[in-house]
């Protein structure tokens, strides 16, 4: 019987070796024929798969067996001097990774100890990962969890909700292959992820976590002026920022001048932000990706936290509707600065009852999400947010005297001025199969700004009244969207990761609406002047995306994607392809080096007369004057896991922007309703520059430092014919972070922050200009500003501190006491420029610093 057996299996050998073949896998089968005397029996179709790396001389015949045919789909057996190799089935292990109560995880580490085959679970906790047939060690990391290791014996399919305990994560020496989302891993150049936690650990101001101004620390993010929230990244402005809140885009992120930002940090469960390398299915905007996530809720038990800080106070909840089938989470927050303020102005009040005056600030937040699971695969959740902010001024005087021929006037005033966001996202997350899901998400998103101005003055004396009243109405870029967001995700195998879909927004731009009145009444005389204007554009954005991440070689990874928009607006379309290509290829076990190219296109542009975020900013559409503004950007990095967890990264960037948009208002902060198209220049720039960042970590000790050196410039023929530096070109920035945990009750941090003096424009000279005939002295002095950001301003640095009280009470909750110090050493940095003439004739700019050291101090209870 051995002699049958071994006859057929020589006959079948010498058929398969008798076919000509010259292939890769043929040449090193005969390779290995010659150097181990042995015969492979196969499948001539095996010949045609690509092997996973050649023989090394020197090594056993098992070990070269490994090492060619290890996770490629081929399976090996030795039968005495005869390897036969098999096609291994492959099946596929899907699902969600949750946390315990239920809510799912994103950028989750899912990772294959026999092949060292990995993926991360998407912004919805989706996996899907292939693998042979056989049995598997798989490993799910993330960071403040403990590791979950799954055995499976994969005979078919299998899908399932894995879940993750939190807890310390060990650091050990596997640490560089244990987090499939860290710089070192990722295709994208560019990319940063946060959870929960590291928002709230980082640096509060004013006790109070804020997203934006911790995306500012990063390399190649300028926080434009002190305290505010502006983000220029990489050149760009403020507005070239896309933020996306579950899917829905936001247009005002920031409260009170941008000193907060309108994100809730104890309801955010994940952001992700892209400075460079943009996949393919995000769009809109030039310069920045922020997409954030929210918390979907507990699904098994009842819990929240609430925060008292010097400025502001938190509160939220979460819970189980129906146990572990539907959940809720509603997080609220408000400023009480109407509550010091009303003391304040009622004190003043009485001391000068004929001169009162009152002034109210307010912001709050709120946000709310439900979520019902119809199974493990089909989830339908609602998110809704608003956000609103609100200021009143008002003014009563009583003046005595002569004026206008009357005994006494009385003077009133009442300034009001509303602003902020309403959003709503209906999604549906169903997982098709074992490899394809998909998310079909309802948006709306409504942001609004009011102004309104009341002023009446009426003047009394023995025989008359006149009474004047004049009324002022803005509503300011009042934008309406409506559309929805169609996300597929496919996962053929574990070497390709793609994702495709389509969106749509309908939109409806009110840049300006004005209505106002003056009105005159003398005895029974009235006399009434009224006045309206309004402007009104609607646009639709279509886009089309698709991108494959996938793993060319074991060294070597892509992603390549085309993201396709069109808008239309009055009878006009403007068509948009965007390629997005990104590479990472890892020369060494601990070296990786990157490249990216991505083009973006905006169509909606946000004018303004400062550089401070007011409400008074309106936002308008591309229209047939005004062209969509693009940008093109390249980037490349190395990226190094150093020894004693010490990680390096250094990216470098060149980006240019065509149809640049610049608002030529004047000194008028209102924008005009009906001919803004007419005021703005376009022009383009370019900026480029170099970012590096160091970081160590252990369970203890952060410490990051970071640093920037980079150029802005931009060009517009009709201000200057040569290039210029912009507004916040800033040629070095230095970030300095030390986080040290003393035990689980204390913990302090310090962060010191330098950077280069944002620009300013002063004038160089000036010169009579013309006069009239035979008048003498009727000429005036013009200024001339041979090019704008002429000057720079001080360099900008400070240091914060914070330290935080952690204890448990006896009924199990936990109390937190935070303690933060602002600019520490109280430097006082440059808010604003005033313009100086010299004796000499020339002309300065003079810095004013308005922000000294500032501490705070805010309580915390989690229960």
């Amino acid at each position: 019987m051995k002699f049958i057996m071994t006859v057929i299996l020589l006959y079948a050998c010498l058929s398969i070796n008798a076919q000509q073949s010259t292939t890769e896998m043929k040449k090193i089968i005969d390779a290995m024929q010659d150097m181990y005397h042995v015969n492979f029996v196969y499948d001539s179709s095996l010949a045609n798969i690509k092997p996973k790396s050649a023989p090394l001389s020197g090594s056993s015949l098992v070990e070269n067996l490994k090492r060619v045919f290890s996770g490629i789909g081929i399976q090996w057996e030795i039968r005495d001097e005869y390897v036969l190799l098999f096609r291994q089935d492959s099946y596929t292990f899907s699902g969600y990774v949750c946390q315990e109560n239920g809510e799912t995880l994103i950028n989750v580490t899912i990772f294959d100890m026999n092949t060292k085959k990995g993926t991360l679970s998407n912004e919805h906790g989706f996996f899907s990962i292939t693998l042979p047939k056989g049995k598997h060690n798989i490993r799910f990391s993330y960071i403040g969890y403990q590791d979950v290791i799954k055995e499976l014996n994969l005979n078919s399919n299998y899908n399932g909700i894995v879940y993750m305990k939190e807890g310390v994560a060990s650091l050990s020496e596997i640490e560089v292959i244990g987090d499939l989302n860290s710089p070192f891993h990722t295709t994208q150049t560019g990319k940063v992820s946060l959870t929960s936690e590291q928002l709230n650990a980082e640096f509060s101001l004013l006790s109070s976590p804020d997203l934006v101004k911790t995306l500012q620390t990063i390399p190649g993010v300028s926080a434009g002026t002190e305290l505010l929230s502006g983000m220029y990244v990489h050149g760009g402005k403020n507005d070239e920022n896309l933020f996306l809140l579950d899917g829905t885009p936001l247009y005002q992120i920031n409260h009170l001048g941008g000193l907060f930002s309108a994100f809730n940090t104890d309801i955010v469960k994940n952001v992700d932000f892209y400075k460079s390398g943009f996949p393919a299915r995000y769009g809109g905007r030039l310069s920045s990706v922020v997409d954030v996530r929210t918390k979907e809720g507990d699904m098994k038990e009842f819990h929240g936290n609430f925060s008292l800080g010097l400025l502001d106070g938190r509160i939220q909840f979460e819970g189980p509707i129906i146990k572990n089938k539907t959940s809720f989470n509603v997080a609220m927050r408000r400023s009480w600065t109407d509550l010091f303020t009303a003391p304040i102005f009622f004190v003043l009040n009485r001391s000068n009852p004929k001169d009162k005056k009152n002034l109210r600030y307010a912001f709050h937040d709120i946000n709310g999400k439900i979520t019902h699971r119809f199974s493990d695969r089909n989830k339908l959740s609602l998110s809704i947010y608003s956000g609103n902010d609100l200021l009143k001024v008002k003014a009563r005087q009583i003046f005595e005297g002569s004026i206008m021929n009357a005994d006494k006037e009385h003077y009133n005033s009442d300034f009001k001025v509303t602003w902020g966001n309403l959003t709503a996202a209906l999604a549906w997350n169903y997982q098709f199969t074992s490899k394809l899901s998909g998310n079909f998400t309802a948006v709306y998103a409504r942001n609004t700004s009011m102004y309104d101005y009341v002023e009446d003055d009426c003047y009394f004396s023995d025989k008359d009244q006149i009474y004047m009243n004049r009324r002022e109405r803005f509503n300011h870029s009042s934008i309406n969207d409506i559309g929805y967001r169609i996300e597929f995700d496919y996962r053929p195998g574990v070497n390709h990761h793609i994702r495709f879909g389509n969106n749509y927004l309908y939109h409806i731009y009110h840049p300006q609406n004005i209505a106002s009145r003056n009105l005159t009444e003398k005895y029974s005389d009235i006399d009434t002047i009224s006045l309206e204007s309004a402007s009104r554009y609607r646009g639709g954005e279509v886009s089309f995306y698709i991108e494959d991440e996938m793993r060319l070689t074991q060294r070597i990874k892509a992603n390549a994607g085309l993201h396709y928009a069109v808008y239309q607006t009055d009878g006009r379309y403007y068509h948009s392809f965007e390629p997005r290509v990104a590479m990472s290829y890892q020369c060494a076990d601990r070296v990786a080096v990157k490249a990216s190219y991505a083009e973006m296109s905006q169509f909606a542009h946000q004018l303004s007369n400062t550089y401070l975020n007011l409400p008074t900013d309106s936002w308008v559409p591309s229209t047939r004057k005004v062209p969509p503004m693009h940008s093109r950007q390249l980037a490349a990095g190395v990226y190094v896991e150093l020894p004693l967890h010490i990680s390096l990264n250094i990216e470098g960037y060149y980006r240019t922007t065509s149809q640049l948009l610049e608002y030529d208002g004047g000194n008028s902060l209102m924008l005009p309703a009906d001919n803004w198209d007419n005021l703005v220049k376009t022009g383009k720039g370019k900026s480029y520059g170099m970012e590096l960042f160091l970081e160590y970590r252990n369970r203890n000790n952060i410490i990051e430092a970071g640093y920037t050196l980079s150029w802005s410039k931009q060009k517009f023929e009709d201000f200057c014919p040569d290039w210029y530096y912009s507004k916040f070109d800033n040629r070095h920035k230095f970030n300095l972070l030390f986080r040290h945990k003393f035990s689980g009750h204390i913990d302090i941090y310090a962060a010191w922050t330098y950077r280069s003096g944002d620009r300013a424009t002063v004038p160089t000279q000036y010169v009579n200009g013309p006069s009239f005939p035979n008048v003498p002295g009727s000429s005036e002095p013009e200024l001339i500003y041979e090019r704008p950001n002429n000057i720079t301003l001080p360099a900008y640095h400070r240091l914060d501190l914070g330290m935080n009280f952690h204890h448990i009470t006896k009924r199990g909750f936990e109390r937190i006491w935070n303690i933060s110090v602002y600019n520490a050493y109280c430097r006082m940095n440059a808010f604003y420029t005033r313009i100086e003439r010299l004796p000499s004739g020339g002309f300065r700019g003079k810095a004013i610093g308005i922000f000294p050291i500032i501490p705070s101090f805010s309580y915390t209870l989690k229960f």
